[in-house]
Parts: structure tokens; sequence; C-alpha cells
């Protein structure tokens, strides 16, 4: 069963307190094609959506009943994770940011708006311009709580830091935004 741990506060943002570096513009991994998203669902929302894990450990299974076999262990609250079908009884199909997908429960899984830092040191500005004083640089697998979106900039907080990054250097907002009251 694999385990996706949590990365320490310490190692996943490096503070910064004056830098001269100029920003590396994050890479994000290249998208995979999504199909359009469907409204026909059972709870109304649109499929695929992102939606965040409730718990510091999510079980996900084979199937969408408790009865499968858990797949795959989830050691990360606040983890994003694309849902790509749902049921009418509850259960959603996930997928997370290495395209590995299972069954959970809906209760395990929350609509707080959180994303994936996909590259290391990606830089975290004062204000959405690369021009803006530097706060500080986030770890590779640091999830940070999104605020809001100017343009394809994130305003986010991760680990009582926050400020302004670049959407292509993470992996769980893309379409947070156009998909409204994302919900569970």
């Amino acid at each position: 069963m694999r385990r996706i741990t949590a990365i320490s506060a310490v190692a996943a943002i490096l503070l910064t307190a004056h830098l001269n570096a100029s920003p590396a513009s994050a890479q994000a991994a290249p998208a995979a094609k999504e199909p359009a998203p469907r409204l026909d669902t059972p709870s109304g929302l649109p499929v695929p959506r992102f939606v965040s894990l409730k718990a510091d450990k999510t079980n996900c299974r084979t199937g969408p009943t408790f009865d499968h076999p858990i797949r795959i262990t989830y050691m990360r609250k606040g983890l994003p994770v694309m849902v790509v079908a749902e049921t009418s009884d509850h259960w959603r199909k996930i997928r997370d940011s290495e395209g590995d997908e299972c069954w959970a429960h809906r209760s395990k899984l929350s609509g707080v708006e959180t994303a994936l830092v996909l590259v290391d040191g990606l830089s975290l500005y004062r204000r959405p311009t690369i021009s803006a004083p530097l706060r500080a640089r986030l770890g590779k697998g640091v999830i940070g709580r999104i605020e809001t979106r100017e343009g394809d900039w994130l305003r986010v907080s991760a680990n009582g830091v926050k400020g302004w990054a670049v959407i292509s250097g993470f992996w769980g907002a893309a379409d947070i935004f156009t998909n409204a009251a994302a919900q569970n």
C-alpha cells in the first residue's frame, strides 16, 4: 500500500529575508486531456472538479463500496484530488497528482480549495507580479490553501505564510474557480 506522508514545515517552506535571485518560472507537469465537465451527475456538481482530503488518514478503495479492498491510504489532510466520477450513493472516484485513481466516500472529502506545489523553490511574492518583494519559497509537495486568483496568479497560505505564486507551479488549481462552489 502506498503512503503519501507529510513534509515537515521546516523543510517545506524556505523563508527568505533578502533574496536577489531572479524568479524561476514554474513548469507544470503536462496536463492530461480531460473530458468536458459534466453537470448531469448525482450531486449536480461538475465532474471533473477539484476537492481536498478532509482527514489526516484517508482510505481509498478499488471500488465504490466499503466492501472493496483499500488500494491507497493517503496520509495528507488537505491534499487536492480531482473527482472524475461519482455514484448516487455518495462515492467519488478520485485522481491524485500522480494519476492514481481510487474510490473515496464523500464524507472523506472537503470543498476546501487547496493546491499542491509541483516544483521546489516556487517563489511566493507579496503581490501578483515578479517585481514584487519575495516573501518565501515553497518546497515541492507543500499544500497551500487557495485564497483567491488573479489572472495567472494564486494567493495561497501555507504554514502561516501568505503570498502570490504563478498558478502553473501548482496541481489542483487549474479549474477550481470555474467550478465555483465545488464541494464533495
